[in-house]
């Protein structure tokens, strides 16, 4: 009976463990109409403590080259209630406002407008879901903390 016990242990453990590392998203709600699930799976790093993923919701779009851009939006942290876990969701009608200064010419560029940036916990073991609208993407960049520490004036 205790080996049957042992072995019934072993086995959710494994699967539990096999489950982490296939980064199982299925726990997630489906994105809503107009909306996607973009999902940003994290390598494995000696010494995660010292890192941070830094993410930003923007769309390419044609703008002129001497004003600054961005993307009018709203990202909100969300918890997924019953397992403890965490996703993001920017809201966004597309809409981009910026400076207003006089450029000496009209030549336009495209270039990738952002909302606001994020800076949240490096941790490999759990994916990081985003939900979007359809017609953004999901950029990032991983940040590493230097190994001296700094002093303060004393």
């Amino acid at each position: 009976m205790k080996a049957l016990f042992f072995l019934m242990v072993l086995a959710t453990t494994v699967s539990s463990v096999i489950a982490q590392n296939n980064q199982d998203v299925s726990m997630f709600p489906q994105p809503k109409e107009g909306y996607k699930k973009i999902i940003i799976v994290l390598p494995e790093k000696k010494n995660e403590h010292t890192l941070k993923l830094e993410f930003t919701v923007g769309k390419n779009v044609e703008v002129d080259k001497c004003n600054k851009h961005f993307l009018i939006g709203e990202l909100k942290e969300k918890n997924l209630d019953g397992w403890g876990y965490n996703y993001y969701e920017f809201t966004s009608k597309g809409d981009i406002a910026g400076t207003k200064m006089g450029c000496p010419t009209d030549e336009k560029v495209t270039k990738f407008i952002t909302g606001e940036q994020l800076i949240v916990r490096y941790n490999s073991k759990l994916p990081v879901v985003i939900y979007v609208p359809e017609n953004m993407e999901v950029k990032y960049r991983i940040w590493k903390a230097k190994d001296k520490w700094l002093e303060t004036n004393k």
